[in-house]
């Protein structure tokens, strides 16, 4: 009987532990390190391109959704960026990220990149952009090297479609690379299929998310990127 009631009681103190753990808690970086979607992720920090921008290693965090977000802020007059970069490396496969955020709305100096990346001649990207520009293109599909003909596709997204709750998607096969992107119903956006077998890469490589600055922001303000989902399939 006594062994009984010991255990009931450490049921219960159990049961009042998990209740007292406080909700809606968000995860920050630890050592410039964030664990998500199971595999830790590594924030770049110091001063470094795409850009030539400071980077933020604290930049990044998780809320109680399981949702990243990266940012952009002033820093007492120093505007830092935020950068991702994968623990585990990829040859081929399929990677889909979901954005949270209307991206086609940000800031005109604003940078958002999607990647798969080894190093400058070995990289796959969706990039959102202006690239400084009021108008014009904001979605922009490359392989690297992207001065190479074929490799890169540019595309206007009607003003209609702000980018809320986006699905952004490479398929990395060894004889093609396919760049898709939809609207939250499933209605695509743009693609882009490159079949130019010189072109694609042939080595694994580690993913890249991050949200970079041309420029300081037109309108002076923070900007915050999320993104809601990320996943590998590979083959």
């Amino acid at each position: 009987m006594k062994t009984i009631k010991y255990l009931i009681c450490l049921f219960v103190l159990l049961i009042v532990s998990v209740l007292a753990v406080p909700s809606g808690v968000n995860t920050h970086p630890s050592h410039g390190v964030l664990n998500w979607k199971g595999q830790d992720w590594y924030l770049t920090g110091g001063k470094a391109n795409p850009g030539n921008n400071y980077w933020n290693n604290t930049g990044a965090w998780i809320d109680n959704q399981n949702r990243m977000h990266l940012t952009v802020v002033n820093d007492n007059g120093k505007w830092k960026c935020t950068m991702l970069n994968s623990q585990k490396s990829y040859l081929y496969g399929t990677f889909t990220w979901t954005v949270a955020s209307p991206v086609y709305t940000f800031d005109k100096n604003s940078v958002v990149g999607l990647c798969t990346y080894l190093d400058d001649y070995h990289e796959l990207n969706i990039i959102t952009s202006r690239w400084g520009e009021p108008n014009g293109n904001q979605l922009w599909y490359s392989i690297e090297p992207s001065k190479i003909e074929g490799n890169t596709k540019e595309c206007l997204v009607p003003s209609s479609i702000e980018g809320t709750n986006t699905t952004y998607r490479i398929d990395w096969k060894p004889n093609y690379v396919r760049f898709t992107s939809m609207q939250a119903d499933g209605t695509v956006i743009a693609d882009y299929n490159n079949t130019n077998v010189s072109s694609i890469p042939q080595e694994p490589e580690n993913v890249i998310m991050n949200l970079w600055l041309m420029a300081p922001p037109s309108d002076g303000r923070n900007i915050e990127l999320i993104i809601s989902d990320f996943k590998v399939v590979n083959d």
